[in-house]
């Protein structure tokens, strides 16, 4: 049996690119040197900040945030390994890390922006729509709803009738990992590639659902739509 090769993964401060001054303090992106088949590449973490040293990390985020990126880069590793066999090369990793590393709560919040915004450009006066900012990635299908309920009369109405059952779909996904976000163990693209997620989607939405297999499918298979438009 073919022995599998080690995957290594080091973190540091990447001082060889221009600081960000911080008051009086320089501080630098946090990078990971990956080694794979005596093979190395570097990356910066995509859920890393600047940082005046190693042991401010801690500070600045909520623990398990190193284990976090180091999850998803060996799962992006082994990934890509499944597929693509002897031709795989450490240092092709980072284009598909890009698209493997983003949180499905930001594509689903992306997905449910991109519904809100067709409905809103239904409604009169039409001036409310071009006020709207639908491009900053800061400005959420939330605070969006928010503003649409008090500027059109009987929105939410109308929303229901659109919208309203992924509405409820992206709700029920945000109440069941709300508290992952700030501990960073949100599921991620690639761990939807590779079922982890799936199964951990399922087994959350069988105790809301009970033995609604058709409902809890369906949420799945709404979920693998936004996933593969996001990857196409």
């Amino acid at each position: 049996m073919k022995k599998n090769k080690k995957i290594t993964i080091k973190f540091f401060l990447n001082k060889s690119v221009k600081p960000v001054k911080e008051g009086n303090t320089l501080t630098y992106p946090l990078y990971m040197l990956l080694t794979y088949n005596r093979r190395s590449t570097m990356l910066r973490c995509h859920y890393g900040k600047y940082y005046k040293d190693m042991k401010s990390i801690e500070k600045i985020h909520y623990p398990g945030f190193q284990k976090f990126e180091e999850r998803i880069i060996i799962k992006t590793i082994q990934y890509q390994l499944a597929k693509q066999g002897e031709k795989f090369n450490i240092k092709g990793i980072g284009i598909p890390y890009e698209k493997y590393c983003i949180g499905i709560d930001h594509l689903f919040d992306k997905y449910m922006k991109s519904i809100l915004r067709d409905c809103l450009m239904r409604l009169e006066p039409f001036e409310y729509f071009n006020a709207l900012d639908w491009n900053k990635d800061n400005v959420t299908f939330d605070t969006l709803f928010e503003m649409a309920s008090k500027l059109y009369g009987d929105f939410e109405k109308l929303a229901a009738k659109m919208i309203g059952y992924d509405m409820e779909a992206y709700l029920v996904f945000m109440k069941l990992y709300q508290s992952s976000f700030y501990q960073y163990t949100f599921p991620t693209v690639i761990e939807w590639l590779d079922k982890s997620a799936i199964e951990d989607y399922k087994t959350k939405l069988q105790l809301i659902y009970k033995k609604n297999e058709k409902l809890i499918n369906e949420n799945i298979l709404l979920i693998q739509r936004i996933v593969d438009s996001a990857l196409n």
